[in-house]
């Protein structure tokens, strides 16, 4: 059990960061501390990427224009695509002319041209190459009103408001929370991730035609432990960005729109990313079926007791150096017959104030039947064996 004096404003973020843990997409701009220099971005938002909460941001909820960062709706519905098995990266695809005819950042496809799957996954995931992307959403899921079909889903499950009329987002405006939503559920795919941090690579065409691929990020090359996600710009968006970064087990993600240029989006990010690492930590308190309670009294049952078990994680996320105190919320004993579903105590996280940080209820370890005459009978005569 950890105690410990801190003051009122840490503990009341402390309190609005746990809480925030346990309640996915809720937005909240929580660091009033924290004064970052953003280099001139018109909106920024930093995210605990394990959680999802946002622990700092400007402007965050504004839709703005992001240039080539319209595309990773469509490219994350690939990627997941993808990972169903949907389509493996060794099959081949022929590339259409709606594919082909795509500007903006593009792996030079030609219609017709039949190239692998790999390649093309290659291409969108690192220079978000409109070409390869249009061409894998249409290969996955077999027309294009079927990808954009499956990117409304996505987005609806994400919980972003958008309305995508075809493939790119043709004028779709997002904000920073949509972006760091989107480079979240990126991360979470592994066909994202086995592209997602190299910075030089090249793809080979049929006719023996190399397009090289050049990462805009360039974290990955400067920040230890970038491992994604995807940059765009425009005339109008500005320089975009979303980064991801893990060190020493936590990992952080920002999104950027609006810098003036690639070298403020660069140093924007640092800024964010650098303040999670240095300001917060994760705190795992328990995990989903881990034994918290050795043994709780059993009445008229065949066993003497069951041990209780964790029904969910039980995770913070604090400023670094906050403590918390552990309590206990159990029956003195429980009566067969017990269903291993049903919370039968709590633990509760609190702060030195007393105000709840997290809770997790507690669950048997595994169903407890009702003792019947029989078994009484079993349990007399073996006491009376045994003395």
């Amino acid at each position: 059990m950890n105690k410990g004096g801190i003051s009122m404003g840490k503990r009341l973020l402390a309190a609005a960061l746990a809480m925030l843990w346990l309640l996915p997409g809720k937005m909240a701009w929580a660091d009033g501390e924290a004064d970052l220099e953003l280099a001139g971005a018109k909106a920024a938002v930093l995210m605990e990427q394990g959680s999802g909460q946002v622990v700092y941001g400007v402007q965050g909820d504004e839709k703005l224009e992001v240039g080539g960062l319209s595309r990773l709706p469509a490219l994350l519905a690939v990627c997941e695509g993808i990972d169903e098995g949907l389509l493996g990266l060794d099959m081949t695809v022929t590339i259409s002319h709606a594919a082909a005819d795509i500007h903006g950042p593009t792996a030079f496809l030609s219609p017709g041209e039949v190239i692998d799957a790999g390649s093309l996954l290659k291409a969108g995931i690192m220079i978000t190459a409109g070409d390869a992307i249009y061409a894998l959403g249409e290969a996955v899921f077999g027309t294009e009103e079927a990808c954009l079909t499956r990117i409304q889903e996505r987005l609806l499950g994400l919980n972003i408001q958008a309305e995508y009329r075809d493939i790119m987002g043709t004028g779709v405006k997002l904000s920073a929370q949509d972006l760091a939503t989107l480079g979240r559920a990126l991360m979470a795919s592994p066909s994202f991730t086995s592209y997602s941090g190299l910075f030089l690579d090249a793809i080979t065409h049929p006719d023996g035609r190399e397009t090289q691929l050049a990462s805009s990020n360039r974290l990955i090359k400067s920040m230890p432990g970038c491992n994604g996600v995807a940059t765009g710009s425009s005339n109008t968006a500005g320089y975009c960005g979303v980064f991801s970064v893990k060190r020493n087990g936590a990992t952080w993600l920002c999104a950027i729109i609006g810098a003036p240029d690639s070298g403020a989006r660069s140093s924007a990010a640092t800024t964010l990313l650098e303040h999670g690492f240095a300001a917060y930590e994760v705190k795992t308190l328990a995990r989903a079926e881990s034994v918290l309670v050795d043994a709780v009294p059993v009445q008229g049952a065949k066993g003497n007791c069951v041990a209780l078990v964790a029904a969910s994680d039980a995770i913070l996320l604090l400023p670094k150096g906050v403590d918390f105190e552990t309590q206990y919320h159990l029956p003195e004993i429980l009566n067969a017959p017990v269903s291993s579903q049903e919370a039968v105590g709590r633990v509760t996280y609190v702060d030195g104030d007393g105000e709840v940080l997290c809770q997790v209820d507690l669950l048997p370890a595994e169903d407890i039947e009702q003792a019947q005459v029989l078994d009484y009978t079993a349990m007399l005569l073996q006491r009376w064996v045994h003395g």
